[in-house]
Parts: C-alpha cells; sequence; structure tokens
C-alpha cells in the first residue's frame, strides 16, 4: 500500500524523520518496501499570474508574455505554449531556478526579446501531463509568489508498506497511523470532523431490502440531489489519491476513493436516475449477466453475493459496480451505498472472473463492522463541501446478529515469557494493549482479551503474544542461547523406512517427482470415476479444482510432459497423500500415503551389446515384487487379475495381502492414452504405505546341520490358470520341513495340448534336528500332488529327486 507521508502525519507525527518512521513501522512488522519523492528536486519555481500576453514580432509561435510573480515589478517571459492566456495562474521557473535534469534558467534573448524565466509545464518540473498539451495551469486561488514546492506539497514522500495478508486493518492512512499509535505513545487525531446537513432534507427516496443478512450484515445507502455537476475535484485530494496509485476520474468516485484510502471502507456510487425500482441484496441467478463498468461482461454464479434493482445486477457486491449505474459527468443525483460484506462469500470471487479491485482486496480480508458510519458521513462531507446537494437521511439495512464480534482471548503471563524469551511486567502488557484498543479482563489466571472489531486476525494466544513481541520490539528482546536437545524418535524395529525404498527405486533408475495435490477434475474423473474426489472452493486454476484421489495424474502429466521434450525412455515414482471423500459432508475424509510409479519406453538405454526391448508388465511387476521384498512382504501378498478401469483389461491386478486390496499395477488403457497426452504403453503400479512400511520383525534360528533333499515336480494344469494360484495352494500346505517352493519353468508347445501347460517347480526339504528319512519325503511330495489335483485340477507330468 502507498501513502503520502504528510497525509499521515496529519493523523499523527511522532518527531521522527522519514527514515526513522519506516523503520519504526518495519520492526513493528508493518515493512516498508520503499520511500520515493513525489518529483525529482528543483528550486526557485514560484506560482506567477500571467498578466498580458502579445505576440512576438519576429517569431509566430513564440508569445512575449508579463507575469506577476509576486515582486515589485512583474517579469517578461517569452513562451511558446499554445495554452498561454492572460489571467491564468501557472508555474513560473525565474533566472537562476535549477530544474529536474540540472536545467538552468538564465536571462536570454529569444529572437532578440528579453526573457527572464520560464513558463513551466508539468513535465518540465517532474509532473504527469495528463494529456495536457502546454503550460500546467493552477487553481484560480493560487496564491501568487508562493514556492510551487511548497503549494503542490511536493516535498511529500510516498511510503510503500508491504503488509502480510493478516493485517486487512492498516490498509488505510487511519490504519497505518493506529500502529504509529501503539509504538510511539502518541495519540490519533483524525483531522476533520463531518459537518454534513442531513439530514434535514427528508427520507432517503431509494428503498434497499437485504435478502442475504449474513453475507451482508450491514447496508447504508444515501441519496444526494441537485448538486453542481459540474464541480472538479479538489487538487489536494487528486494529489494524495495520485500518491495512493489511484488515478483521478471525477469527484463521485474520487471521493468514494479517497474514503477508502483514508479510512479503510469501500463504497460505491450510483447515478440514481439510471436506477429501476427497489435495490437488493442477494445471490445472483445461476448464469445470470452483468457488465462490469470496464464494459466486461460476466456470467454469474449463484454463490456471488451481488446488488440489483428490478432490471437485473447492477454491481458485484464488494468488488465491482456495473456499467448500467455508473455515474458520469451527466449525473445529476447520486445515491452512496456503504455496507459490510462477509468476507467468506467475497474471498475468490474476483479471481474467479479474473478481476482484482482495492474493494475486493479489503472484503476479502476483512474490514471493520462498525466503520460504514463514519465512511458514510465522511464522504458525504467531503462531497457536499465542493459540489453542494441536498442530502437525504441515511438508512441503515442492519442485521445485529450476524455482525462481526470478536471473541475473547485468555492471555497468560508465562506463556509470554516461554515465547518471546523475555519477562514483561504486567503494567506494561496492560499498556500495550491499551494502546491498541483492546478491551482488557484481568483474571487469575491473566487476562482475558477482546480485540477491537477491525482485527480480524486475532484468534488465539500465540496472536496476542505477536502484538507484544512487535510493540515492545522484537529489537529489544534479549538475545539468548538456544537450547535444542537432541531427541530421538522411537522408531519401533518393526517400521520400514520410506527412504529406503526410495533408494532402491533411484538405483533401478527411476526419478523421483514431486507434484501438486490438485490435478484437474475431468482427468482425475476419467482416470478414477468411481472414487469420489473433493472440489475446491476456490481454486488457483481450473486446472487444479479437484484433490487428487490418485498420485496417477501427476505421474501421466509429467511423463507427457518429458516426452514432449524427446525423453522417451522414463521410470518415474511419487510418494504422497490422496485424499478420499466417503461421504458429501468431509466428515470421513481420508488422507492416504500413497507409493505409485510409472514406466515407459526402452527397459534399459541402448548399447551394442544388447537389443532395445520395450517395458512390459512383467518388468513393471518385477519392480513392485523387489519393494514388497525389501519390506519382506513377498510371501504374504498375491497378485490377482482384476479389471480395473484405468488399466488395460488383460495386463492389470491387484496386489492382495490378508485379504485386503493394498495396491494395484496394470497397463494404462489405450483408451486414456489420448487424453493423457503420453505415447507408447505405459505401466503404473500404486501401493498403500501403510502396507509396505510395516515389515515383519527378523527372528533368529539355527541354522539345520543336516543335509537338504531337493524334488522337483512338473504339473500339468489349464492354460488359463494363473502360476500364482497353484503357489498359493502347494505354500498352504503344513509341514516343517518344507522350506522353500521355487518356479524354474513354465512350457506351452509340443507335447501338450493347446489348451494346457507345463509348470515346473522345485521343492527344498530339510530337518532342523536330523536326516530326513525316504519315507517321510515321498509321503510329502505325495500330499503336495494330491492337494495340487484336488485344488487346482493339476496332473503329474514327472518327478525329480536330486540329494539327500
Amino acid at each position: 500500500m502507498k501513502l503520502s507521508e504528510n497525509w499521515l502525519r496529519e493523523w499523527i507525527n511522532p518527531d521522527w524523520d522519514t527514515q526513522t518512521l519506516a523503520e519504526e513501522l518495519s520492526l513493528a512488522g508493518l515493512e516498508v518496501d520503499g520511500i520515493d519523492g513525489v518529483v525529482a528536486e528543483f528550486t526557485n519555481v514560484v506560482v506567477g499570474k500571467v498578466v498580458s500576453v502579445e505576440k512576438h514580432p519576429d517569431a509566430n509561435k513564440l508569445n512575449i508574455t508579463t507575469v506577476d510573480v509576486g515582486e515589485l515589478e512583474p517579469l517578461q517571459i517569452v513562451c511558446g505554449a499554445k495554452n498561454v492566456d492572460a489571467g491564468i495562474l501557472v508555474c513560473c521557473a525565474k533566472v537562476g531556478a535549477v530544474l529536474p535534469g540540472n536545467f538552468k534558467i538564465k536571462a536570454a534573448k529569444l529572437c532578440g526579446v528579453d526573457s527572464n524565466g520560464m513558463l513551466c509545464g508539468a513535465t518540465e518540473i517532474g509532473l504527469a501531463d495528463n494529456g495536457v498539451d502546454g503550460l500546467y495551469c493552477l487553481p484560480s486561488d493560487a496564491p501568487i509568489g508562493m514556492d510551487i514546492r511548497q503549494y503542490l506539497d511536493l516535498d511529500d514522500k510516498v511510503i510503500d508498506v508491504d503488509l502480510t495478508p493478516n493485517r486487512a486493518d492498516c490498509l488505510s492512512v487511519e490504519g497505518i497511523a493506529r500502529d504509529i499509535s501503539a509504538i510511539s505513545g502518541l495519540k490519533v487525531s483524525q483531522p476533520f470532523t463531518n459537518n454534513v446537513e442531513v439530514i434535514k432534507n427528508g427520507e432517503c427516496s431509494q428503498l434497499v431490502s437485504v435478502n442475504e443478512p449474513v453475507a451482508c450484515p450491514k447496508y447504508l445507502g444515501c441519496m444526494v440531489i441537485n448538486f453542481d455537476s459540474s464541480a472538479k475535484t479538489p487538487l489536494w485530494m487528486k494529489r494524495r489519491l495520485e500518491r495512493s496509485s489511484v488515478t483521478p476520474k471525477n469527484l463521485i468516485v474520487d471521493v468514494t476513493n479517497y474514503v477508502l484510502i483514508e479510512l479503510g471502507q469501500p463504497m460505491h456510487a450510483y447515478d440514481a436516475d439510471k436506477l429501476t425500482g427497489n435495490l437488493q441484496v442477494r445471490f445472483a441467478h445461476d448464469r445470470e449477466k452483468m457488465i462490469t463498468f470496464d464494459g466486461k461482461e460476466l456470467k454469474l454464479q449463484k454463490k456471488s453475493l451481488v446488488i440489483a434493482d428490478d432490471a437485473g445486477v447492477i454491481a458485484l457486491a464488494g468488488i465491482m459496480g456495473g456499467l448500467s449505474t455508473a455515474v458520469s459527468s451527466d449525473t445529476k443525483n447520486i445515491f452512496f451505498e456503504c455496507a459490510n460484506f462477509n468476507s467468506s462469500v467475497i474471498t475468490g470471487r474476483a479471481r474467479q472472473y479474473g478481476l482484482h479491485t482495492d474493494s475486493s482486496h479489503r472484503f476479502e480480508r476483512g474490514v471493520d463492522s462498525f466503520l460504514p458510519e463514519r465512511a458514510m458521513e465522511r464522504a458525504l462531507d467531503l462531497f457536499t463541501k465542493v459540489a453542494g446537494g441536498k442530502v437525504s437521511k441515511i438508512i441503515a439495512e442492519v442485521s445485529e446478529n450476524n455482525l462481526y464480534k470478536p471473541k475473547e482471548i485468555q492471555l497468560r503471563p508465562e506463556r509470554i515469557t516461554k515465547l518471546l524469551g523475555v519477562v514483561i511486567a504486567d503494567k506494561r502488557v496492560e499498556e500495550i494493549f491499551n494502546s491498541l484498543n483492546f478491551t482488557i479482563n484481568k483474571n487469575s489466571t491473566g487476562w482475558g482479551m477482546i480485540a477491537p472489531t477491525y482485527r480480524y486476525d486475532m484468534e488465539i494466544e500465540a496472536d496476542l503474544i505477536e502484538e507484544i513481541g512487535r510493540v515492545f520490539g522484537y529489537n529489544n528482546l534479549p538475545e539468548i542461547d538456544i537450547e535444542a536437545p537432541l531427541r530421538l524418535p522411537k522408531v519401533t524395529e518393526s517400521a520400514q523406512d520410506l527412504y529406503l525404498i526410495k533408494k532402491h527405486l533411484a538405483s533401478q533408475g527411476f526419478n523421483e517427482i514431486i507434484t501438486y495435490s490438485f490435478v484437474e477434475e475431468g482427468f482425475q474423473y476419467k482416470l478414477m470415476p468411481s472414487i469420489s474426489a473433493i472440489n475446491l472452493k476456490n481454486p488457483i486454476s481450473d486446472d487444479m479444482k479437484s484433490m487428487r484421489t490418485t498420485l496417477f495424474p501427476g505421474l501421466l502429466n509429467t511423463i507427457a510432459y518429458n516426452q514432449n521434450r524427446q525423453q522417451v525412455a522414463l521410470k518415474l515414482f511419487e510418494a504422497g497423500l490422496v485424499f478420499i471423500n466417503q461421504d458429501d459432508t468431509l466428515d470421513n475424509l481420508v488422507q492416504e500415503p500413497m507409493l505409485s510409479g510409472a514406466m515407459v519406453g526402452n527397459l534399459e538405454v541402448s548399447n551394442w551389446a544388447q537389443k532395445n526391448k520395450m517395458v512390459d508388465f512383467y518388468d513393471l511387476k518385477a519392480q513392485v515384487e523387489a519393494i514388497l521384498t525389501i519390506s519382506d512382504l513377498i510371501d504374504e501378498v498375491s497378485f490377482v487379475p482384476q479389471n480395473i478401469s484405468i488399466f488395460h483389461p488383460g495386463q492389470s491386478a491387484a496386489i492382495i495381502k490378508n485379504g485386503e486390496q493394498i495396491g494395484s499395477l496394470g497397463q494404462l488403457h489405450p483408451a486414456l492414452v489420448k487424453d493423457a497426452g503420453v505415447a507408447g504403453k505405459v505401466f503404473m503400479f500404486d501401493l498403500k504405505q501403510s502396507a509396505i512400511l510395516a515389515i515383519k520383525v527378523p527372528l533368529a534360528v539355527a541354522i539345520s546341520k543336516f543335509p537338504a533333499v531337493q524334488r522337483d515336480l512338473a504339473f500339468i494344469v489349464e492354460q488359463d490358470l494363473p502360476v500364482q494360484k497353484l503357489i498359493d495352494t502347494l505354500q498352504n500346505y503344513p509341514s516343517s520341513i518344507l522350506k522353500t517352493i521355487e518356479i524354474f519353468d513354465v512350457y506351452q508347445g509340443d507335447g501338450l495340448e493347446k489348451n494346457k501347460k507345463s509348470i515346473a517347480i522345485s521343492f527344498r526339504i530339510q530337518h532342523e534336528t536330523r536326516t530326513l528319512q525316504d519315507e517321510e519325503i515321498d509321503n510329502l511330495m505325495l500330499n503336495l500332488i494330491n492337494l495340487a489335483e484336488e485344488t487346482v485340477f493339476a496332473e503329474l507330468k514327472y518327478e525329480y529327486k536330486i540329494g539327500k
């Protein structure tokens, strides 16, 4: 926020120079980004009155002027400006003046005529010309002979304060003055009194109804008629607006902007003759249209608060007025609006329509609900002093129950000491909060503090302690060495470190990515249509509207981005939260940590020693099995073929542990390839971190001293039988001597029926305390053969014995 230093000093004027003022504000948390002069330095330029103008005898474009500068004799100055005329007041640089750019004014002869000075345009003294070609003309009441820097207040400074979002109370001259009062100990002195004659001019003829009192708890309105429509904005007001980066437009608009900067209350003025019927404060109808005063057509959404008359929407509440009722140079009667809107209703609305205004900036952060009365009176006073007119009574629609009322916050002395590291006397604490206009209720444990109604940022005890630190002075806090003893967290032996899994994936050529938790709603729905997603009310952009229910959108977007830059062989993984909404109330929101990965393109970097091999389903499955092996889960999970909407029907599987699905893997469905913007076959997996980060604690057992026996069996089974089903069947057989079961061959072809396949399995058998007997080994193998035959209809092809 930019503001005039001299304007600020009218409210409070501590005995500090400009630099000290800036430093004190910064130390109090209102960081000053810069201090700039209004114009560059120049000297000896005064207010002059052009007494007479004569044409130069030898130059058609020049005039010989006589200028009164308040001295005994007027000055003769040759001037070429087109708008020079007798009687006007101008900026006159006398002989000896130095203008910006070190341009020195000397006595000279122009085409043979003496010229003792220079009549200046705006740019020649460092001001904006505002489209005027010629001399910078001054008001008729400008004191002749006065230094122009003094008259135009050009020694003023513009202070640029960078406010944090929570300090909406300082988005005004008065707000910053209040903070200076707290840190300096001086009182704020309001530099004006409102003297509007109301008000005796009858009732307001414009009726207003507030249909949404929660969204608009206070609405004030006032009619002003029969004013001087030719009245211009005073020069002093224009200067202050310009120094606050607000472009002056006309008296009506300038007054509302002036009150905005001075008090922090947004206002709006309607051309009363363009209003149709009664005004309503309501929510917009879906797709209702409005044209803003800058000509932009908006299609409104249902949750947008609007001001409407009988003809339709005339303003987007708290954001911008409409073109249909905008004031102009022809406006004869005006209706001033001064309202308080609930910040939750305004927040994000301007951004949805591609707008950002000074009003929305303030209402989004919170405006004092008890300020509209003062602001309305101030605006009426400013306006009628310049343009006159008859002012109606102020109408007020107020919902007391919905006005913001700060809650009492408990403050404890010991907590102050704990957070600030210094003991601050109770009396000093009370002085600080008195200077900040808090209501203080002393109690047995400390104080109950009630913030003023303009401090929306006071919510918890830490907020109060921050105020103490600001006013006491962070630079006054003692320097204390911090004691930070290391306390290592207790990690159970069964906990797996996610870092180890990430490290393994990196060793396999995977790159970790980190993507936003917000994704494009339509794309995510196509990937996971069965999962209900949470949509944001105020998204950063339309393609970041939905909370992710899977990590796959981020992986696919990253693959597409890299493929578009000639990166064709990709292995990526991401660990992060997904958000599952189990009902519409958000009461059962689940935030599930997941680990997901994707592979596409060549399996290895091309080289002379081997042919290029494209990634396939089994390459991905091998990576998932390696992760499960690290977590010692490989014997507890099974891969079950399953149709999953995101994956190719023939190349997808669910990962099951103890009857619960802990993940999935497969090839991206061909129908989704175009939507994802990727090329080639993309293989992806996801795993619940909760499943893979809990491992079995290793148990130490003695190594058997007795010989092991290996038996190999070959089974003929149906071609469509998953190999895993046969393995699970054999592993479920209860035996203390059966140590391992491993597949070493799968065969289909000559010698087998078309719908059959052969699976060769190796069994390792060993006893812990004695040598095995042939009989018990044979019984075990017979039982396994019978189990396979009964369960999966496997037919024994051959048996091979190795060792004893």
